[in-house]
């Protein structure tokens, strides 16, 4: 059912209000997608005006302050900001206090791309309640229902509540968290930068961070991200694309050399490979063109891995072959025996791609979900290459013929690796197999688009103080270290008013149910609760 119809009620009851339900149903219509795609020249934001529109009237409604800061409005530095507004909110509950806690959260969401659509059994841009209990929606989990609407609520309650607010309270909700937070926290720092640390404008000024855009148990460390485009000079032949992509595949083998201190919340009943975070390079995006031409032999025409962003694991990745018909049709249950469990060749679903007449689509299945945990799905970009290799290999497919061709990689440090050890080590992996191997090959990670990791001690008060009340209010237990990287990142080097390291600590709604990057994210309102509950109880407790 919709959240408009009649069930709805026992849900809004269980976040906190009605109120907050309508406004997560506002938010998650809104549609605040942000896809970035420098190699192909797509920067789409299409709805973040409106988004933060709502957010500063359910602020103001609330009688809390509000401003925007964008920084395309604001100016500093010379970006080029592909004429999009980037606005982020600033929302502050001032009771005059000694002390300030940040919240920190986002409201942009990774888009809905084409091959997933058939696999919502709801419009993902429609909040829906469903006989589970759970909200459905892009966005219901990450990062409108685990951190905007959240602390809205928090602050709410902390406004109006009978017992004023100890301390003083400020929301910064940000886009452009989902592709490294160019236009979002890391232009806020940037402009802060520009002030004397006690300025009052300053936007990131405070005692301690809450960033409620995780799982709930408590992360002190969150991983830090580059994203790499692996691209060529000029059209090379299927050969070479396969051998490149195999080497960013294997960049994995390095990272995963990198271990961090902080204990995995994955080990050991969720498939991570080690008790500790670990660093993670996984190859989401391929997407190869071939120029037509007469061939005797059955030649892949287009490849796309069905995503639209890098930090995306797609469920499927598209082939197009052409050529002799009998050959083409035969490739799919070629490739289907050959395909390892639990992988599938099926004819074409939805996809991105045109089939030109006589062509023939197919489809590698894997499941999707989120880059940073890639231990918890099965990628089909891997095994897409080794399946193609192996068609040559056997004679079903040219493998000279001519192409264009694209990777993306989405690379996770360890929380405690510096950026530049971590995005140097891996460049000049991928430099010294091209310079042997494929001269033409070229790998970039565009430094708008990569952040360093955060690292807390596992001991620091204020994270003592988080953990023991997310043991009641979300049943969680124990810090750990956070995969998927956070705007924690972004707070790195930060410090507080008195000169200390600003902390930074992350926690959130999202279980191993949200499905979060995914076709089905969902959200527990009962989890809602309990991080808008964790959050004005941090703020109310000694």
């Amino acid at each position: 059912m919709g959240a408009t119809e009649s069930g709805v009620g026992d849900a809004a009851a269980t976040i906190g209000d009605a109120e907050t339900f309508r406004l997560l149903t506002q938010l998650v219509a809104a549609a605040p997608t942000n896809l970035e795609d420098p190699v192909h020249h797509r920067w789409e934001k299409p709805n973040y005006l409106r988004t933060a529109d709502a957010i500063v009237r359910a602020a103001r409604a609330n009688g809390l302050a509000t401003r925007v800061f964008d920084p395309v409005v604001a100016g500093g530095r010379p970006t080029d900001w592909h004429g999009a507004n980037r606005p982020n909110v600033v929302v502050d509950l001032d009771v005059g206090a000694k002390e300030t806690v940040l919240i920190l959260a986002h409201y942009d969401v990774v888009p809905v791309p084409a091959e997933q659509v058939a696999r919502w059994k709801s419009p993902p841009h429609t909040l829906t309640l469903r006989a589970d209990g759970r909200l459905y929606g892009r966005g219901a989990a990450d990062d409108l229902g685990s951190g905007v609407v959240t602390a809205l609520l928090a602050m709410r309650r902390l406004a109006n509540g009978a017992d004023p607010s100890p301390r003083n309270v400020r929301l910064v909700a940000c886009c452009d968290e989902e592709t490294g937070g160019e236009g979002g926290v890391e232009a806020i720092r940037a402009s802060d930068a520009q002030r004397a640390p006690d300025d009052p404008e300053r936007i990131l000024r405070a005692d301690v961070a809450l960033i409620p855009d995780g799982s709930p148990e408590l992360s002190a460390g969150c991983s830090g991200l580059a994203f790499l485009d692996g691209s060529f000079a000029a059209p090379v032949p299927l050969d070479d694309v396969l051998a490149y992509g195999g080497a960013l595949v294997a960049l994995h083998e390095i990272a995963r050399t990198w271990r961090s201190v902080y204990p995995s919340p994955d080990w050991p009943d969720r498939h991570a490979p080690e008790p500790v975070i670990t660093g993670r390079a996984t190859v989401t995006r391929f997407d190869l063109e071939s120029p037509p031409a007469d061939s005797p032999r059955l030649r892949l025409l287009a490849a796309h891995a069905e995503n639209d962003a890098p930090n995306q694991i797609p469920r499927a990745v598209t082939l197009v072959v052409g050529g002799p018909a009998a050959e083409a049709e035969a490739f799919r249950s070629r490739l289907a025996g050959l395909a390892p469990a639990p992988f599938e060749v099926q004819a074409a679903g939805p996809t991105a791609l045109t089939v030109p007449p006589g062509g023939r689509a197919v489809q590698v299945i894997g499941e999707a979900g989120h880059a940073g945990y890639p231990h918890r799905v099965h990628n089909p970009v891997p095994v897409t290459l080794q399946l193609l290799r192996a068609a040559i290999d056997r004679g079903w497919l040219d493998g000279r013929s001519p192409s264009t061709a694209t990777y993306a990689v989405d690379l996770r440090l360890i929380p405690e690796m510096e950026l530049a050890t971590g995005v140097e080590a891996a460049l000049r992996y991928a430099r010294n197999w091209a310079a042997t191997y494929a001269p033409l090959a070229r790998i970039a990670a565009p430094p708008e688009r990569c952040r360093a990791g955060y690292a807390l001690p596992i001991d620091h008060p204020a994270g003592q103080k988080l953990e023991r009340i997310l043991r009641a209010t979300l049943g969680s237990h124990g810090i750990v270290g956070e995969y998927g990287g956070t705007d924690a990142s972004a707070l790195r080097g930060l410090t507080t008013p008195s000169g200390a390291p600003l902390p930074a600590l992350v926690f959130g709604c999202m279980d191993l149910e949200s499905r979060i990057h995914e076709a089905e994210e969902s959200a527990d309102p009962v989890k809602i609760a309990g991080v808008a509950a964790a959050l004005e109880r941090f703020v109310r407790d000694a």
